[in-house]
This record gives C-alpha cells, sequence and structure tokens, in this order.
C-alpha cells in the first residue's frame, strides 16, 4: 500500500527513522538474511508501522543492512516506531540496532524499478545522525527534540548530547533517547569529545523558552495586581472596575431573595395626594381628613389607619415617614403609638446636607430622646461613592461613623428602620450587630407593588379589594410614599428607580432569609489573580499544541464564569472575575505569540 503514496506535491516534510544493524558486515551470509528478515518483522509488527501504512503516510525504503521509514504522519510516529522495534529486539543478541530519526524535506520520486523512493536531507540528516550511534542507541536531531519537549511524556528521556560536526562540515545538535526499557545511556564513541549529557528540560534553548513564559506570565499578574491599588489609572483601572457592572450582572440574573407575600406596601400615591372625591369623603372618617386639608393630612389619618389594620391582624406597621414638625392630631396619632407600641414603628433621619443632623419624631409624639426609642429607626442608606448606586444596609451607626471616624464600641448606636421592624418581630438577634455595611440579595423588581392609601379609607374598596381587612391578617406593613412628586427614589443594580418604601422591604426581606452577599478579602483576591497567572504558564509550557492550548484556556475560563455564579446563588460570595480572567487570557496571549516567535527565530538558527 505503502508503494502506491501519491503525495500532493514533489517536496513535502518527512519525519524518518533510519535503522542499521550493527556489525552486519561481520555475519556470514546466511546469518545476514537472517537478522535482515527478523529485522523486517518487527517493523512491520510495530502499530506505528502499521497505522501509517494503512493510511497511506508511509514510504520504505531498504538500505541492504537495514531500513529507512518515512512517516507523513505526527512528528512523534518514528520515535513509538523506534521504541517499539527497540523492545521487540532487546532479547536478541544476534539483532544490535542503532537508529537516527530526523524531520525534514524530502523529494518523492521513483527508483528504476519505478517503486517509491526518497531524496533530501530530511532522509541524508537520519542516517547522519544514526551514524553517530552504537548500538542501541536511538539517536534525535534537535529539530525533532524540539517537537517532543512540548510534550511531558517525552521530557525525562531526552538527554542532550551536544554538537557534532558531519559530513561536509555539517554541524547538528543531537540528543539521545533512552529510558529503562529502551535505548543505550553510553555516549557514542563518535562523540566522545563533545559536551556532557545534560537532559533537555535543562538544554539551552528549553530553559530559554520557559524563562520566557514565566517572565511573560510574572509580569503581566504582577500588571493585573498592582491595578488593584491605582483606581484613577486611565484605562487599565478598568480591569479591577468592571467588577462592579459584573457583581450588577449577578444581581440582575442570578437568584433573587424570596418575595415574601406577607409584606405589604401601602402608598401614598398620586391619587391618595389628590384627595377623595366630594361625593365620597363623608363616607369615612379618613376620607373626610384627606379631603380637609392637602398633605401632610392631620395625623389623626395615621391613628384611624393603625386601627384600621391592627383590627384586621396585622402583625407589624413601619412607617417610612418623619413626624418632626408637630401639625394637628399629634396627640391622637401619640394615643396610637402607645397603644400599639410593640407592634410600630417610625422613621427618622440623618441630614446629609447638615452635618447629618438626626431629624426625629417631635415631641408631642415620642418623649425625648426619641433616637433610642425602641419604636424610632433611621430611614437613611449609603450609597457606593463610585457610581451613586445602593447595593448594602447599615443597621447602626454612630456620631463617630457619621463623622467620618472609627466607631467606637463604647458609643450607642443609633439603630435602622430594619433592624428596629426585627426587633418587634422578635427576631433582633438575626440582624448584624455591627458598624458594618452589608451586601445584600435584592428581590425581584416587582416584588412589592403599592396598595394606596386611599383604597383603605374607602369603604367600597376596603370591602371589595381587601375584604373588610382579612387581606392585612397576619402582614407586615409598611406606610410611605410612591408619588413622584414627594421624590423618594433610589438607584439600585435591579433598578434605576426603587421606591423607598421598596427598599426597606427588600432589606427586610433579605435580614430575614439572611440573604447577606459577601466580597473576598483583598489578599484572596489577589491570590485569585496569581493562581491563574501559575494556570496560564502551566497551561503554555505543557501543552504543545496551540488548539488545545486556545480550548483549554477558553475552558477554564467558562468553569470560572460557572463557579462564579454557583458561589453567588449558593454561598452568597462575590469572587473577582475580570481580573483573573484578564491575567489568564493575557498571559496566554502574549505566552502564545512569545512561543511562535522563539520557535520561528529557534528554527531558523537550526535549519
Amino acid at each position: 500500500m505503502s508503494d502506491q503514496l501519491q503525495p500532493d506535491a514533489d517536496l513535502a516534510i518527512a519525519h524518518v527513522l533510519f535503522i542499521d544493524i550493527v556489525a552486519y558486515s561481520k555475519l556470514a551470509i546466511d546469518q545476514q538474511k537472517e537478522v535482515v528478515q527478523q529485522l523486517n518483522q518487527y517493523v512491520r509488527d510495530s502499530e506505528q508501522f502499521r497505522r501509517a501504512d494503512t493510511a497511506g503516510k508511509l514510504i520504505r525504503i531498504p538500505t541492504g543492512d537495514g531500513v529507512a521509514l518515512a512517516f507523513f504522519t505526527s512528528p512523534d510516529a518514528p520515535v513509538r516506531c523506534a521504541i517499539e522495534v527497540s523492545k521487540a529486539v532487546r532479547n536478541s543478541s544476534a539483532l544490535q540496532l542503532r537508529m537516527g530519526i530526523h524531520s525534514g524535506p524530502v523529494d518523492q520520486l521513483s527508483d528504476v524499478n519505478e517503486r517509491s523512493n526518497l531524496a533530501g536531507t530530511g532522509l541524508n540528516m537520519a542516517q547522519r545522525i544514526m551514524n553517530c550511534g552504537d548500538a542501541g542507541h536511538i539517536l534525535l536531531s534537535q529539530r525533532v527534540a524540539d517537537d517532543l519537549v512540548q510534550y511531558t511524556r517525552w521530557r525525562s528521556q531526552l538527554h542532550e548530547l551536544g554538537d557534532v560536526e558531519l559530513k561536509h562540515g555539517v554541524r547538528v545538535s543531537v540528543v539521545n533517547l533512552y529510558s529503562d526499557e529502551v535505548g543505550n545511556p553510553a555516549v557514542p564513541q563518535k562523540l566522545k569529545q563533545a559536551v556532557g549529557r545534560k537532559p533537555i528540560e535543562k538544554a539551552r534553548v528549553p530553559v530559554r523558552s520557559q524563562r520566557l513564559l514565566a517572565t511573560i506570565c510574572v509580569s503581566c499578574t504582577a500588571l493585573v495586581m498592582s491595578l488593584r491599588f491605582v483606581p484613577a489609572l486611565p484605562v487599565l483601572s478598568n480591569v479591577w472596575g468592571h467588577e462592579q457592572a459584573l457583581e450588577d450582572w449577578l444581581h440582575r440574573t442570578a437568584r433573587k431573595t424570596s418575595t415574601h407575600p406577607e409584606l405589604v406596601f401601602v402608598a401614598i400615591s398620586t391619587k391618595s395626594l389628590a384627595g377623595p372625591e366630594s361625593a365620597k369623603a363623608g363616607k369615612d372618617r379618613m376620607l373626610q381628613l384627606m379631603a380637609e386639608h392637602p398633605f401632610p393630612w392631620s395625623r389623626e389619618v395615621w391613628a384611624r389607619l393603625l386601627d384600621r389594620l391592627f383590627e384586621s391582624g396585622a402583625r407589624l406597621v413601619i412607617f417610612d415617614l418623619l413626624f418632626n414638625p408637630p401639625n394637628e392630631g399629634d396627640q391622637i396619632f401619640r394615643a396610637a403609638l402607645d397603644r400599639y407600641r410593640d407592634r410600630v414603628v417610625i422613621g427618622a433621619n440623618f441630614d446629609t446636607e447638615n452635618a447629618f443632623q438626626l431629624v426625629s419624631p417631635n415631641v408631642n409624639l415620642i418623649p425625648p430622646p426619641a433616637q433610642y426609642n425602641d419604636r424610632v429607626g433611621y430611614v437613611n442608606y449609603w450609597v457606593d461613592k463610585q457610581d451613586g448606586k445602593l447595593r448594602a444596609a447599615r443597621f447602626f451607626t454612630s456620631n463617630r461613623q457619621l463623622a467620618g471616624q472609627k466607631p467606637s464600641q463604647e458609643e450607642r448606636p443609633y439603630v435602622s428602620l430594619v433592624a428596629r421592624a426585627m426587633e418587634k418581630l422578635g427576631r433582633y438577634n438575626e440582624v448584624p450587630h455591627d458598624f458594618q455595611d452589608h451586601l445584600i440579595r435584592f428581590s425581584v423588581t416587582d416584588a412589592y407593588q403599592p396598595y394606596p392609601i386611599w383604597e383603605i379609607a374607602d369603604p367600597d374598596m376596603w370591602h371589595s379589594k381587601y375584604s373588610d381587612g382579612e387581606f392585612f391578617e397576619g402582614k407586615i406593613v409598611i406606610v410611605g410614599p410612591s408619588a413622584p412628586k414627594l421624590g423618594v427614589v433610589i438607584d439600585n443594580p435591579i433598578s434605576p428607580e426603587i421606591k423607598g418604601p421598596v427598599m426597606h422591604l427588600n432589606v427586610l426581606a433579605a435580614t430575614m432569609d439572611h440573604e447577606f452577599l459577601r466580597r473576598l478579602p483583598v489578599a484572596l483576591d489577589l491570590l485569585i489573580v496569581s493562581v491563574f497567572g501559575v494556570l496560564a504558564w502551566l497551561l503554555l509550557g505543557r501543552i504543545g499544541r496551540w488548539l488545545i492550548c486556545l480550548l483549554s484556556f477558553l475552558g477554564l475560563s467558562v468553569a470560572y464564569l460557572l463557579l462564579a455564579f454557583l458561589l453567588y446563588n449558593l454561598l452568597e460570595i462575590f469572587v473577582p472575575i475580570v481580573p483573573p480572567l484578564m491575567t489568564l487570557l493575557g498571559c496566554g496571549f502574549l505566552g502564545f505569540v512569545a512561543q511562535q516567535l522563539h520557535k520561528r527565530s529557534h528554527s531558523m538558527v537550526h535549519g
């Protein structure tokens, strides 16, 4: 089959194995015939021979005292064939072989018998390298060794012998292949004067290549790590800056905090602010009060709302409202606050435009110091300074912290509205008792739709929509504004505008379900980046084929993205994504380019 090989071009690159029977001429004629037959049988029985021969990718040339095999498959085919033949003949005292392997150009032609033959430097160089060896040697050219050294399997078996001058003054680097099972570890007689053996891993070219890859990976990794500490650097700072965008993407696409059906938003809507129709105003005292005065209404409205909700079985009512200046109906509202003191929370506010002065409910409602009363909690959240978005909740704060100083444990802290709500629910111990901003997992954007307060005041709506109050049985109600004119909206990762009361419900739901998110310490972020730098170096150094290497880089990137998604979903952990992947892909790209340039320059030198 091999005799019918018809290449596409006259000149091709062949991977040549030249085998010679040592001391052939000293044997008797009948012995010569016997050893040649043995050699031919061992060669034909080789798996590499049969595979290439069946595929029509082999030319075999008898040389009288041996054979030359030209493989047109992979560079390691002649090496594997040599090992198979060596193992087959190692127990034969009569058949002593030496072998030479080289990859190079050959010209395919037909001999006088019109059988396929070869000529060219690829064949000649393999023969000359073989001639340098003694019995048992498997010698390779440096070009073949450079291909094999990319694979871990071969590295420990390759040993550099140094340069040797061949016919016509041609110098070539020769490598000896041997292991415990095959080959000859002794230095060939013709190379006794050459440089002593050195493992190919420590040879000049591979070491330079490995050092170059290590330098690239270390430099790239160090650059990415250093950018962590220069957030204002143009363009390059995006390597770490884009982390915020990816975290927000996870907020929007990954698992959400469950919607709690017991959480209800009673809203001061635009229609509520407009007041009831005159025909309906006389149907209910709440409607009458809302019609008599524009907002803010008499605080008797809120007292009557509390009565209506608690008589219906509501569990807790939270007011996301400030009751600072005295107003009509304060005494009636105070009586309601006292009556339901274990089931009601009202808001206070730190005035950010006035040195964080605390605006508390007026003294007619809550006796001073109101800020420490268990019915009062501050409504403030602190947005991210980088982009103004709200991602975290602070449950406790202090004067020192508000002044930009480190809080002291000896200070009496201010308590947030949500923390007070959890206290009234008997779950105060589940609130993080520190001064930190805690990242939360948000609920879906439409989790808590508003129920206008005018509907609760309207007897007809109270009966038809709320089943005379049965709807509010067991509910935790927050009362606050939804009308745009009241202007309480917050930018956050899941929506550019979220109503203030809905934000409180998101925080309350996350606190009840312990849905707090965590970022890793800076040291761990940097450790992950350095690990990806090492992985890039290992992949570049261990995988020789560029396509497999590329697929490995892409596969590792996809696997890490999936891991980041799972860690966010299951363990509430944000791991860095952009910096490690930038390190991996940056090292991979630069390392691949450097490898190709190095191989090209080395090929030009060693021809």
